[in-house]
């Protein structure tokens, strides 16, 4: 649990490197009471469940971290819109976009997948309370693989010097964001197509000190590259730390990108997928630019902006990433959107509701047959009120072991089911 204090204390100083402030609680005393409840919690579904209580939503000495971790919890949970929902603060506004006279738009994923040879190391950003921010990566794991890339580094990951996944899929203690099932999922395919999974975290001393974990996941990196200096990496990691120059400064001090390249001189392709994404919904101005973008350039995917004179990508910080993804606009009218499906390797599958009973909110947890209740399921989702009840889960083929949970955490049922193919009933 020491990640989740990590997270409060510096994911919005990684969001906002540019400087820009916030309101929060300056009551030491209030946050650290708090953070010792949530702490004493042992289970996802149970954080949630007191995350999202309103009395500390309301708390003007807690909320600011409240609804942080409210958000971070919703989309574990699997309700990736609430997340966007409870989410504290406003993402800012691109200071320049790129316009239809000098740019097009090119797929995100086809663009990155032939830039990548030119590299030793792709660095991909995210919001690790967005797992929409997470799909590109995924779908990049094939392709960068025929491309010799046989490494992928994790922020995540647990790094103490064991394997954090030692049984072939993630557990509770793998790491923080791989309990969001499609993190989890991601971390699956990985190894699947034989990537080796590379921890680089600090350790427990840094984790307060931003210019010092830095330094400190830096290290690491280049640690494991003098060991390996044939390796080809995929890195993903949150917000600015994949910010390669000194004109992006988290809290004041070089990101982890920069002080890397300054000490190898390797060369990195990073992407930003953070600056044309709205984190929340109060994100206006963003929300705003994605819709107008995806119009100006007819967009339906992920996409990356192409200049028509010299087919450079554009960049929101040009020299810290070297392209700016845009994303489609997720839909808000639902809980669960369809980009959940993961571009078709997943299906819409709707349970039955009915062991929930009266029983709300109720968790409905589908585990891959064979993995034990510890490991990552493959979704999940909770059911809030009885009018959630017709929302699926998004599931591979397969075999699944079906779990209800109450809101005690106590099991109402267990079942055996199949995930086949739309159309094949045999």
């Amino acid at each position: 649990m020491k990640g989740v204090v990590r997270s409060l204390l510096i994911a919005f100083a990684c969001l906002f490197a540019s400087g820009q402030t916030f309101a929060q609680s300056k009551d030491p005393v209030a946050f650290a009471r708090f953070m010792q409840k949530y702490q004493s919690y042992k289970t996802p579904f149970a954080r949630f469940r007191f995350s999202i209580n309103p009395h500390q939503l309301a708390d003007s000495s807690v909320n600011f971290w409240a609804g942080q971790l409210a958000a971070a919890d919703a989309s574990i949970m699997g309700r990736p819109n609430d997340a966007l929902f409870y989410f504290p603060i406003a993402s800012p506004a691109a200071k320049s976009l790129p316009d239809p006279a000098n740019y097009h738009a090119v797929d995100a994923r086809d663009w990155i997948a032939a830039q990548a040879p030119r590299y030793r190391m792709v660095m991909i950003n995210e919001a690790h309370h967005a797992p929409q921010t997470r799909l590109l990566t995924l779908s990049l794991l094939k392709p960068l693989h025929d491309s010799g890339f046989r490494y992928l580094a994790l922020e995540t990951l647990r790094n103490d010097g064991h394997n954090p996944v030692p049984a072939g899929y993630p557990v509770s203690d793998s790491g923080e964001y791989t309990q969001e099932p499609v993190m989890a999922d991601l971390v699956r395919e990985a190894l699947r197509l034989g990537y080796t999974l590379v921890p680089y975290e600090s350790d427990d001393r840094e984790l307060r000190d931003i210019a010092g974990r830095e330094a400190s996941q830096a290290h690491n990196l280049q640690r494991f590259m003098a060991a390996h200096p044939d390796a080809k990496i995929l890195l993903h990691a949150g917000y600015a730390h994949t910010a390669k120059a000194d004109s992006v400064l988290i809290s004041g001090a070089p990101t982890m990108a920069t002080d890397l390249v300054k000490a190898t001189k390797v060369r990195v392709l990073s992407i930003d997928q953070v600056k044309l994404t709205p984190l929340s919904f109060s994100s206006h101005e963003v929300i705003d630019t994605q819709e107008r973008l995806a119009k100006e350039f007819k967009t339906t995917g992920p996409v990356v902006f192409i200049n028509q004179s010299n087919d450079s990508a554009w960049a929101a910080e040009p020299g810290a990433y070297d392209a700016s993804v845009l994303l489609p606009a997720s839909p808000t009218q639902v809980i669960r959107p369809d980009w959940l499906a993961l571009d078709g390797q997943r299906h819409k599958i709707y349970m039955d509701a009915k062991p929930c009973g009266f029983h709300f909110p109720c968790l409905i947890q589908a585990f891959y047959s064979g993995e034990p209740d510890q490991a990552i399921p493959a979704d999940q989702i909770v059911m809030m009120v009885e009018a959630d009840t017709n929302t699926p889960l998004f599931l591979r083929e397969g075999y699944y072991r079906l779990r209800y949970v109450t809101e005690e955490d106590q099991k109402i049922i267990e079942r055996q089911f199949i995930v086949k193919p739309p159309g094949n009933n045999h």
